[in-house]
């Protein structure tokens, strides 16, 4: 078998394929791929380390790679069975997941209002959807974008005449931008989310336990927005430079997907717990208690300093996993 072509997860090891309904996951307790399967009624998670000893897979053989791989396409979907097709991301480089036109007008249209500012000779970045929407039709604006194309061509060595390459260009870079622009949707639901904590340690000043944990899950969500903005603001600061980005546009492709994958992955990660903060208002529910101590468990982990989770942890006698985990 070729895993240089392969497409799907595969295994020579028929271990793989015993137990109907085996499924690799990651473990919410180590964020560590496991391979779980089920066992007279009971879910067991093998750990990786564990399979490749157990069955002796050497480290350059197919199995290996194919572990490798699967292990890496965790990072895009939450599930992966034998015989589901690997996430495009690690095949072509491509999103293995849907955008709107929306997001490809706003994609588009940003990059069109850089080239109109650059001839104007007061490079400015916009950023905001609504705005780049409301301007999208503008007779006017159109009229300057057109004149930018046929400066931008000029600029990069074609003929004036050349506008519909430099389109071409431009619809290449915002294909890639577009999906920047829906991450950046999403990210609105950990900004809600970041309100409602806040909202929500106002309202519980009379709870001293609950105003502890939301007063801890605020600071840690603070981390999370701030790194999160970090990565929004790489992203826009690669349009920074219009012409530039146009000539070099491959190596600009290459970092967008590489900033795009990185907030993808971070942000699959949040997709339980926002939907538990969409039901939430903010205000001091039944619900809101519970939510709150597992929205810490999850931030702890990932934001705070590492000694002091290790020591959190520790005093919580911390475990995720509603499933036995199996250490081979």
């Amino acid at each position: 078998m070729s895993f240089d072509q392969e497409n799907t997860v595969n295994f020579e090891q028929k271990f793989f394929t015993a137990v109907e309904g085996s499924y690799f996951r990651k473990s919410n307790e180590t964020k560590e791929p496991v391979f779980v399967l089920n066992l007279g009624g009971e879910e067991v998670m093998l750990p990786f380390k564990g399979i490749r000893r157990e069955f002796n897979i050497e480290e350059e053989s197919g199995d290996a790679q194919m572990l490798d791989l699967v292990a890496t396409g965790l990072d895009f979907v939450k599930v992966l069975m034998p015989g589901d097709d690997l996430p495009t991301e690690l095949l072509s480089g491509e999103a293995s997941w849907e955008i709107s036109n929306d997001h490809r007008t706003i994609a588009k249209q940003r990059i069109c209002m850089q080239l109109v500012s650059w001839v104007s000779g007061d490079e400015n970045l916009i950023t905001d959807p609504q705005q780049l929407l409301q301007i999208a039709d503008d007779p006017n604006v159109k009229e300057k974008i057109n004149k930018a194309f046929e400066e931008a061509a000029k600029a990069i060595g074609m003929e004036a005449s050349d506008g519909e390459k430099i389109v071409d260009l431009i619809e290449e870079l915002a294909e890639e931008l577009a999906y920047i622009e829906s991450l950046r949707d999403q990210f609105r639901d950990v900004l809600s989310m970041q309100k409602k904590i806040k909202r929500l340690r106002a309202v519980a000043a009379k709870n001293q336990s609950i105003l502890d944990t939301s007063t801890s899950v605020a600071k840690l969500i603070a981390i999370a927005v701030d790194e999160f903005g970090e990565e929004f603001d790489m992203a826009d600061g690669q349009t920074g430079e219009i012409i530039s980005v146009l000539k070099n546009i491959t190596a600009q492709k290459e970092f967008i997907r590489g900033t795009r994958n990185s907030v993808y992955k971070r942000l699959v990660a949040w997709g339980d717990l926002l939907k538990g903060w969409e039901r939430e208002t903010g205000s001091l529910t039944a619900t809101a208690p519970d939510l709150l101590r597992e929205t810490y468990r999850f931030l702890a982990p990932r934001f705070m300093q590492a000694d002091d989770w290790l020591l959190a942890s520790q005093v919580q006698g911390n475990s995720d996993d509603s499933v036995a985990e199996q250490k081979w």
